[in-house]
């Protein structure tokens, strides 16, 4: 029985042991560098500290105690240690002290929401971010884009598919307010190294203030459930200098105003990972063209439907209707009849949100 008693107590303290270890590990972990990418992240990892130390010292208190009893009063012989009922001290020092400790935390914690949610009244960059299953779209508010001739000029946006995640270029040292709206469900924009995350909520407006203190590359991400595709909701924030930021600017209107450069493969468009391989399409003014479709997605259906403009309302070509559908891995060819010089929109039927283009006819 003595052997045991030894054993059992051994495995006790290396156990505890284990425990306190782990805990130092963390705190190792917890600290150092990692204290966030932007000036609203550093208030946060403050309380995140004070949070965590507070919880260690309980957690060694607690174990301690539990420990020390295990050991001190451990069975011996059959006589019960000495027994008191009621003690106003203790009865006083666990109520209190949890309660001093709450309070304390909680006016903590107030402190620093009000910190991170604080807006300034003058930005220097104003980014509209959409959520959607199953990607995200940036549009820079303010920053138009002559497109089309005739017509009037439009946002700049930065949208993504789950193949080529979105690519967002924004200016260290300076305001940047976000607005937050989802086209479906609950999605919610979480950037690790921001120490932040603020869900998208259908049918309301979210938003919130950052200012970038690290240049870098920031990967983000959608920490809310929301379909299958889930886990593929990615994108990422390059943090430059503003000489650096107004030239992708530059850059990226001239893009969007020459047309569609990036489609070097004319005619062809692929589905994959429920996402087009291309989200621009060029053909010539005035001749019908055909236009292979090659489905990749094993067991899944798509299309491609052309429409006069993001409403849908007017079907110029492509697939004869939402009902005509080919299922992966397959491919088909629509033939689409001639077009006037101009931009349209094409979108696949069962992922109208997720699987979205232009198409530059000139």
């Amino acid at each position: 029985m003595r052997r045991w008693q030894e054993e059992a107590t051994g495995s006790r303290v290396r156990g505890v042991a284990l425990a306190l270890g782990g805990t130092l590990l963390l705190a190792g972990c917890a600290g150092g560098s990692f204290t966030g990418a932007t000036e609203q992240a550093k208030p946060v990892h403050h309380l995140y500290m004070i949070l965590f130390v507070v919880a260690t010292v309980i957690f060694v208190l607690v174990e301690g105690l539990i420990l020390w009893a295990a050991l001190r009063y451990r069975r011996r012989d059959d006589a019960l240690p000495p027994q008191f009922h009621g003690n106003n001290l203790l009865e006083f020092g666990w109520t209190l002290g949890p309660l001093i400790i709450v309070a304390v935390l909680f006016a903590l914690s107030f402190q620093v929401i009000s910190k991170v949610d604080a807006e300034a009244s003058d930005p220097a960059v104003t980014v509209n971010v959409t959520g959607f299953q199953w990607q995200w779209e940036f549009t820079y508010a303010g920053e138009k884009v002559q497109v089309e001739k005739g017509q009037p000029p439009q946002d700049l946006s930065v949208k993504g598919t789950t193949a080529k995640p979105p690519q967002v270029y924004l200016p260290v040292g300076e305001t940047i307010h976000f607005n937050e709206q989802s086209k479906d469900v609950i999605h919610s924009l979480y950037i690790p190294e921001f120490l932040f995350k603020r869900d998208l909520i259908p049918g309301h407006t979210n938003s919130f203030q950052i200012t970038i203190s690290k240049p870098g590359v920031y990967h983000g991400q959608c920490a809310q459930f929301c379909g299958l595709a889930h886990s593929q909701m990615h994108f990422y924030i390059h943090a430059v200098s503003r000489p650096e930021y107004d030239a992708w600017l530059t850059d990226q209107k001239k893009k969007l105003a020459s047309g569609c450069p990036e489609d070097t493969t004319p005619g062809q468009i692929a589905a994959k990972n429920t996402a087009f391989d291309k989200d621009c399409l060029a053909e010539p003014a005035n001749k019908p063209f055909t236009l292979t479709f090659n489905n990749q997605d094993a067991g899944v259906p798509h299309n491609v439907e052309i429409y006069t403009d993001k409403t849908a309302s007017k079907r110029l070509g492509g697939a004869t209707g939402p009902a005509d559908l080919i299922t992966g891995p397959a491919s088909t060819t629509y033939r689409v009849p001639a077009l006037p010089s101009g931009r349209y929109y094409f979108h696949c039927d069962v992922h109208p949100e997720s699987m979205t283009g232009t198409l530059v006819v000139k």
